[in-house]
């Protein structure tokens, strides 16, 4: 009788964790990033360590490149330095 008390308590506490797990992604509303990039309809932003609604923004990949040489050496993804910004932009 012990036993099926055990198994009760224990089936129950896996059902109802994963009632929470199903509940925290409701409008993107999770800190786990797994959880997050598992709906579709949400994205995970690293930089500002959150779960939030919509596709991400997309970002210039040039903008990684903070020194001149390094931008204008890059040929695979067409980069180009910006001498105003001093930044290192996409060229197409």
């Amino acid at each position: 009788m012990r036993r099926l008390g055990a198994s009760l308590i224990a089936a129950l506490a896996m059902l109802a964790a994963g009632t929470l797990a199903a509940a925290a992604v409701e409008n993107c509303r999770t800190g786990d990033s797994a959880l997050c990039l598992s709906d579709p309809n949400c994205h995970w932003d690293y930089e500002r360590r959150g779960c939030y609604e919509g596709a991400p923004q997309q970002e210039d990949a040039c903008a990684a490149h903070s020194h001149q040489e390094t931008c204008d050496s890059d040929l695979t993804i067409g980069c180009k330095w910006n001498a105003e910004s001093k930044q290192c932009k996409s060229a197409k």
